[in-house]
């Protein structure tokens, strides 16, 4: 049975982090100009988790900014292990050997959808999302050619 894919919200980074962290990156005092970065890391790493999801052929992408639900928590233990490496002043938030361990076998996980080891939900709505064609070049292996 095919369940709807999720966005990665605030709430589950957020639910990733003891009181003492959480209360550091709430009450963190910005740079003048400087934005909240929590939406850009959720951003970021969704990005990045679906084009995991994208690289197996026998995957669907649902709509745009979701995941499947198996893969929320991978992907709030990656966008924690970011968070801490751009906010590392903020006292009690950092990249500990657990953080470290939880983001590695995050990323393992993502590896192991895109080899087709790991099946993740197909979405009940798929995204408008093109993926990429079997031959198509991309990431590292294209070759460009200038005149």
């Amino acid at each position: 049975m095919a369940e709807a894919w999720k966005t990665l919200a605030a709430g589950d980074v957020k639910a990733r982090l003891s009181g003492p962290e959480l209360t550091a990156l709430q009450t963190s005092q910005l740079a003048a100009g400087q934005s909240d970065p929590l939406p850009e890391v959720i951003s970021q790493v969704v990005g990045e988790a679906r084009g995991y999801i994208a690289a197996w052929s026998g995957n669907v992408l649902g709509p745009a900014g979701t995941l499947p639900p198996q893969l929320i928590g991978a992907a709030a233990a990656m966008a924690v292990w970011e968070l801490a490496g751009r906010l590392p002043t903020l006292r009690g938030l950092s990249r500990n050997e657990s953080r470290k361990a939880d983001y590695d076998g995050a990323k393992s996980l993502l590896k192991d959808v895109a080899a087709g080891k790991f099946t993740v939900e197909k979405p009940t709505e798929e995204g408008s999302e093109e993926l990429p064609s079997a031959g198509t070049a991309s990431g590292s292996d294209a070759k460009l050619n200038f005149p």
